[in-house]
């Protein structure tokens, strides 16, 4: 069944078809380019005009609770099995929708032909009403995947041309596995989350892998000596931006990911001179191997089972005075290490020589929010720490030298 707006649609189609047909029989000549270029506009723009309706409407079914009346579930059933989308789709239509309310301008851009469903579903990501049209403004002209680059790290409320964390930037990969690999993909997975003990994401298996594969897992255990960033990472001198080489590519990584791989790497210095430096390593090979060693190839983080593509870690970071010695050196997972370059998780020394793991707010690392396995003592002093220039470790030590001396 069409609407008028689609029989006038089919019908053009149709006639232009049989003019196809009668070109090749030599009897009609071809539509003008212009022609051509008109209609494709306008079909275009009745597309988007119709996504607009469809909108609207969507929002009206939400509200009346449409799909009851047809025994379905909730909405995306009834947009699955009545309208043909499938489950992504439905709920992005769904999505876009319900922002369209509250985005008056997109709304009637996308209504007029302005921008096509796929550049405002993208649009929609980031736009509220006080941006929307600042966003209007500069997708004037753009394709959609200059659009969806232009929104990719961005949260709503932000601006075009507001800066953009690294970190924030998602990418998408679609892959089409066979049954087989579908299957090992699920088995790497329980293999990860037995080894560390917690639930891993896509990115963290997908990375593992990649990893295992870059440093040569199937060749071998990596050399304990060498380094664990085999990757090429560049760092800009003057402003500390980090570019990771991809298949070509240079993707900036946020700056945590530059801070773990000055811990462990292979440096090679400048590579905009004519003087190529010679290559040096943060840790000396000798060294690093004889950390590897102690630490048994595994993570030193209690309760993390991690052994695969161990980097090591500086306790007391270089930029205070940290040194090369196996002291002041400590096997990482990625994930711990991580964790440490952005503050989640800190590792203290104590006199013992030993090393504390901690929460950022100062819990014993594995400790419940709220709970401490530290002396009451400790936590009473934590405010005195800052004006005595304790760490959280010396303090530790002195409230339990404290305590077992009064007992």
């Amino acid at each position: 069944m069409f609407d008028r707006d689609d029989e006038r649609g089919v019908g053009a189609a149709a006639g232009f078809a049989g003019a196809g047909a009668a070109v090749g029989r030599g009897a009609t000549p071809a539509p003008d380019w212009r022609q051509l270029d008109r209609q494709l506009r306008g079909i275009a723009r009745r597309r988007a005009a119709l996504d607009a309706e469809e909108a609207r409407w969507l929002v009206l079914a939400q509200q009346v609770e449409l799909h009851r009346r047809f025994g379905y579930a909730s909405l995306l059933e009834y947009l699955e099995r009545t309208l043909g989308y499938g489950p992504r789709a439905a709920r992005e239509r769904l999505r876009v929708a319900t922002a369209l309310q509250i985005l008056p301008a997109t709304a009637a851009a996308l209504a007029r032909g302005d921008h096509a469903y796929s550049a405002v579903r993208e649009l929609t990501r980031v736009c509220r009403q006080d941006t929307e049209q600042a966003w209007l403004d500069a997708a004037a002209g753009k394709t959609v995947h200059e659009i969806e680059a232009m929104v990719a790290g961005r949260r709503p409320g932000d601006l075009p041309g507001d800066p953009v964390d690294p970190e924030d930037v998602r990418k998408t990969l679609v892959m089409d596995v066979s049954a087989e690999t579908f299957a090992v993909w699920r088995d790497a997975r329980l293999s990860l989350e037995l080894e560390r003990g917690e639930p891993v994401s896509d990115d963290e298996v997908l990375r593992a892998l990649c990893l295992d594969r870059l440093a040569g897992a199937g060749d071998g255990a990596r050399a304990g000596g060498r380094a664990a960033y085999q990757i090429s990472l560049m760092v800009c001198p003057t402003c500390e931006r980090a570019t990771q080489d991809g298949g070509g590519r240079a993707v900036e990584v946020p700056a945590r990911v530059a801070a773990r791989a000055r811990c462990d790497a292979r440096v090679i210095g400048r590579v905009d001179g004519d003087r190529v430096e010679k290559a040096t390593s943060t840790i000396p090979p000798r060294v690093r191997a004889a950390v590897i060693a102690r630490d048994h190839g595994r993570c030193r983080v209690p309760g993390c089972r991690s052994s695969r593509w161990i980097e090591v870690h500086h306790v007391r970071p270089r930029s205070q005075g940290g040194r090369h010695t196996p002291g002041n050196l400590i096997c990482l997972c990625g994930g711990h290490h991580d964790a440490v370059h952005v503050g989640r998780l800190r590792i203290e020394p104590t006199a013992s020589g030993d090393v504390l793991f901690t929460h950022a707010d100062g819990r014993q690392f594995g400790a419940t929010p709220g709970t401490t396995n530290a002396p009451s003592e400790v936590m009473s002093h934590v405010g005195h720490a800052a004006h005595v220039g304790l760490s959280l470790a010396e303090l530790i030590e002195r409230a339990t030298q404290k305590v077992s001396s009064s007992t």
